[in-house]
């Protein structure tokens, strides 16, 4: 700690007290001339120097903030951002008391982001109020690839088909009774039924389908995919055959569905006993997680009261004419006792915490998580409907985007996509040779016409 001079204002702080290393004088100095001696805090403007007194001495009352701390255990620290470029003022943001505790009191309101935005608004006010005329300074940029946490889906299956049925809108537990199962047990039987109709992916002509005794064979059309959802209740329609089709693909991986909250969660497979999986993070070559466990305090190992499940929501999204992908949101789903959901006045805080602390790396390798699961480590997944497949690959959606950056905030993943290898390949070329729909005349002059298929 530097002890300030007889006569001038001290820059001494008491952050610089507290902190395990003292920042160096010239930071010190560099930031408060950009800071122009204000508190940096949006509307707070408060000047931050106390003139001297004919008895006392002019008086320093701002606070030199760390944005990323000092530390890695400190507000924001969980960053790869250098210990010598953490004391550097690119790093520092000045505040009054009042604010530097509010920021360091709340980091997750609070983020990296954020107080770099506050800093770099507040200096350019200052810049412009003291150097009208003087150009805007230059901002190095960055070319990076940013990953998405979206899916694209490659295939999808090419037609709709439908039938009259004998049951109605909310008989679906009666349809599922009377179908007959096919014997390879990756086929997804998944239907809807609506207007005494029954929607399906599968080719309901074949009279030993799923659906023979369910269906009027001699009802059957089929539309084709792009036209069936052109309409806005076809696309609905078209989302829960595809939603009802991945919650079957994730059951056969152990995968509940919450229907309340629309997300998906790992369930303890066996009362009181926690839940691991084995997967592949984004920089190792196999880790093992808990996906459903009784969280314990630190100090006496004792149950906190609940248990705590990874969930995730998933959801399909047209984005374009023939462009569909899936996203996963990553999630968590909270048990009394690993089977009973915790009532909601319990809930509040405790997924905010979890879900807040979950940002770029931490969230991408969330995600990453659940494709891993989806997809059994593999390139791509597919949902098997008979002659009928749809296909998605495990590659993140990426876009390349030139920014200012986040000094310190790049982290490079090296299991991004999955390597192929000859069964992969194998299966990849199964699904592009596939069993096509015939098309008729008949179908072809069905495509053409402007009618409502639904």
């Amino acid at each position: 700690m530097t002890t300030p001079q007889k006569n001038s204002p001290s820059i001494v702080t008491e952050y610089d007290i507290m902190s395990r290393r003292s920042i160096p004088q010239k930071e010190i100095k560099a930031l408060c001339a950009l800071s122009g001696g204000v508190c940096a805090f949006p509307g707070c403007g408060r000047s931050l120097m106390e003139p001297c007194t004919k008895d006392d001495d002019a008086a320093f009352l701002g606070e030199v903030a760390h944005i990323v701390a000092d530390s890695r255990q400190g507000p924001r620290g969980n960053s790869p951002l250098s210990d010598e470029d953490r004391d550097k003022h690119p790093n520092l943001i000045l505040l009054c008391g009042d604010h530097h505790k509010i920021i360091d009191s709340q980091p997750t309101t609070y983020s990296v982001s954020v107080l770099r935005q506050m800093k770099i608004d507040h200096e350019g006010r200052v810049r412009k109020a003291t150097q009208p005329d003087a150009p805007p300074p230059t901002v190095p940029t960055q070319r990076e690839k940013i990953l998405s946490s979206l899916l694209s889906v490659t295939y999808l299956p090419d037609a709709v088909f439908e039938a009259r049925c004998g049951y109605g809108d909310r008989q679906d537990g009666l349809v599922k009774e009377h179908l007959v199962y096919p014997s390879d047990k990756t086929e997804l039987v998944r239907f809807l039924v609506r207007g005494k109709k029954l929607y399906t992916f599968h080719d309901l002509r074949h009279p030993d389908g799923p659906f023979q005794s369910v269906i009027d064979l001699d009802s059957v059309h089929k539309t084709p995919s792009k036209r069936f959802w052109a309409t806005a209740e076809g696309h609905r329609r078209f989302i829960t055959l595809l939603n009802r089709a991945m919650y079957k693909h994730t059951a056969m991986k152990d995968i509940r569905f919450d229907p309340v909250h629309r997300r998906y969660y790992f369930p303890v497979l066996e009362k009181g006993k926690e839940r691991e999986l084995s997967y592949r993070p984004l920089n190792k070559t196999t880790e093992t997680r808990k996906v459903a466990w009784e969280p314990k305090t630190k100090a006496t190992g004792k149950s906190k009261g609940y248990w705590c499940h990874l969930a995730a929501g998933l959801r399909f999204h047209r984005m374009g004419d023939n462009q569909w992908c899936l996203s996963i949101r990553p999630e968590r789903h909270l048990t009394v006792d690993g089977e009973t959901p915790l009532p909601p006045e319990r809930i509040g805080r405790r997924v905010t915490r979890m879900k807040a602390s979950m940002f770029n790396d931490k969230y991408l390798s969330e995600v990453n998580f659940w494709r891993d699961v989806l997809s059994d480590g593999q390139p791509r997944f597919s949902l098997n409907f008979g002659n009928q497949t749809m296909v998605l690959s495990t590659e993140f959606i990426s876009f390349d985007v030139t920014s200012p950056g986040i000094p310190g905030d790049e982290m490079p993943f090296k299991n991004q996509t999955y390597e192929e290898d000859l069964f992969t390949m194998a299966e990849l070329r199964s699904h592009k040779d596939g069993q096509p729909l015939d098309w008729d005349e008949e179908d072809e002059d069905d495509y053409e016409d402007d009618t409502d298929p639904i």
